[in-house]
């Protein structure tokens, strides 16, 4: 199930915004869930992306004049579906308003977004970060963190995928066929929490014969630390394989 949320800020004051401000989203989700929910270090069964608007101006280190924000939030597990929806609801009931950066965001509403078919092509919403196959030193994000331009990528995203998987639904999946094949594609730096992290946008090819690994990563987001506002994905318009 995927919902977006729309954040509006109090008196309709724009906000200066951190680079740095998936924190203060996941602060978010804990109000929604519970800090209990986040006492544990496992992959999170969701993925979430945050859209600023497009009036807004990159200065510095920061985003400015922010006045609204689309909070995307996606995930195939209906209970956390529903302690989702329920939770933002009882916040907004409580007219409850979310500090980030400079300015105070109420929640305007909160709709659920109707699923599209499962496809073979994906655009990202929010960053896809992929972690190594044996990375050595994990505070550097060169060693760390693999780009679809290096060596090793494949392997590294189809072994992260297979962990958050067998973490998430309880069973490794059954996969014969994996390819992935860049098609616009713009690698970044990312701030996260005080360091950095590397990954990329734009849109991509995945090419399975698993009809439920192609589900999954729509449902539940592709890569690491999706639960941090990563590997947030949309099925592209075109070639569309629809799955039953």
């Amino acid at each position: 199930m995927r919902f977006l949320v729309k954040l509006k800020t109090v008196d309709n004051e724009p906000a200066k915004i951190s680079l740095d401000y998936r924190s203060r989203f996941i602060s978010l989700l804990k109000r929604v869930f519970g800090t209990e929910e986040f006492s544990k270090d496992h992959p999170r069964p969701y993925t979430f992306a945050v859209y600023l608007g497009k009036e807004v101006k990159l200065e510095g280190d920061a985003f400015e004049g922010v006045k609204t924000i689309n909070f995307r939030f996606s995930t195939g597990n209906s209970i956390t579906a529903v302690k989702f929806y329920n939770g933002i609801l009882k916040l907004k009931k409580k007219n409850y308003k979310h500090s980030i950066g400079s300015g105070k965001f109420s929640i305007e509403w909160i709709k659920e977004e109707k699923e599209r078919p499962i496809g073979e092509v994906f655009k990202v919403l929010s960053p896809v970060v992929v972690e190594r196959m044996g990375y050595k030193n994990p505070k550097d994000p060169e060693d760390r963190y693999v780009l679809p331009s290096e060596k090793g990528f494949e392997e590294s995203l189809l072994e992260n995928l297979i962990r958050r998987y067998t973490t998430i639904i309880g069973k490794e999946p059954k996969i014969n066929t994996f390819r992935f094949e860049p098609l616009e594609v713009k690698e970044e730096v990312i701030r996260h929490y005080g360091g950095l992290l590397r990954g990329f946008l734009g849109k991509f090819r995945l090419v399975s014969d698993s009809d439920e690994i192609l589900r999954f990563i729509y449902q539940y987001g592709i890569g690491v630390r999706t639960g941090q506002g990563f590997g947030y994905l949309e099925v592209e318009n075109g070639e569309v394989r629809v799955s039953d």
